[in-house]
């Protein structure tokens, strides 16, 4: 099997795990200040992650040429991204929300074009054009109250979790990495929690979590061990080694399976303008997948 089939693989494992947080996280949350879930998740995933390299003596120390990755990955794209989506999921229902964090591809795009010269085929253009025909219809920016605080704070909340996405995907891909990307695993996650707990600390000094929950609890291991630690492990090693176009455009299918899984899950109602969008999508992802 090719190096970039195995990545492909990858990519659809990675999909379905996010695609299926978000309805999971959704449930969590209700028992549990978004701030703190995020915490008490990257808690979870930097012990669990610590104790397994160390026991498996695989924890290396860091040195100065590893620092610009780790502190991208871990506070963009761990800590900051993490923090975004699950605010955000507390005013914009999951479908809705996996649909606007997903946006990476329209600001990746031209970055990759112009100053890093990937190419743009006929193929990643048409799955580019069907992609955000797609998630425009699904967006429906018509359909929102926009005089709703805090509807417009939710859906901006994950739009800048989009644009810090695209950033750290930018620099995993065209960055020079002087170590296998398992390795510095462990200081990513420690970056991002520490100013999460900063922040839950200010701004929610006194939580009401209820514990004994069974949905919080599977929604937290799940948003930890899976969401988290596999899933951007997957992401670091996809982005590593096909073009980030390509990747990013792969990714599309996450909010595909999360309006699927929160109308399994929770009863979001999938309207014909919404399998009309879907299709959309997968017909885009088709266009790359081809031309790939």
């Amino acid at each position: 099997m090719s190096k970039t089939a195995q990545m492909v693989i990858l990519l659809a494992i990675l999909v379905l795990i996010w695609g299926m947080s978000w309805p999971i996280m959704a449930e969590g949350l209700k028992y549990c200040p978004p701030i703190w879930f995020v915490v008490i998740r990257l808690t979870i995933a930097v012990g669990v992650v610590f104790l397994a390299f160390g026991v498996t003596k695989q924890l290396v120390l860091p040195n100065k040429r590893d620092w610009p990755l780790i502190l991208s990955i871990g506070l963009l794209q761990i800590g900051l991204f993490t923090m975004l989506i699950t605010v955000g999921l507390e005013y914009v229902e999951p479908g809705r929300s996996a649909i606007i964090a997903y946006l990476s591809p329209f600001f990746i795009t031209p970055i990759a074009v112009i100053f890093f010269g990937e190419e743009l085929s006929r193929g990643k253009i048409a799955g580019l054009v069907l992609g955000a025909a797609g998630i425009a219809l699904l967006f429906s920016p018509w359909e929102l109250d926009w005089h709703n605080k805090n509807i417009l704070l939710g859906n901006g909340l994950l739009v800048l979790s989009a644009i810090a996405w695209s950033a750290v995907m930018i620099h995993t891909r065209y960055a020079t990495w002087h170590r296998a990307s398992h390795e510095l695993l462990p200081w990513q996650f420690l970056v991002g929690l520490i100013p999460n707990i900063i922040a839950a600390l200010i701004l929610s000094p006194h939580p009401e979590i209820q514990w004994t929950a069974h949905m919080f609890l599977f929604s937290v291991l799940y948003n930890a061990l899976l969401s988290s630690l596999v899933a951007y492990w997957l992401l670091v090693t996809i982005t590593r080694y096909l073009p980030v176009i390509s990747s990013s455009l792969g990714l599309l299918a996450v909010p595909v399976i999360g309006l699927l899984a929160s109308a399994w899950l929770l009863g979001e109602s999938l309207t014909v303008s919404i399998l009309t969008s879907l299709g959309l999508i997968i017909a885009g992802l088709a266009c790359v997948s081809v031309a790939k």
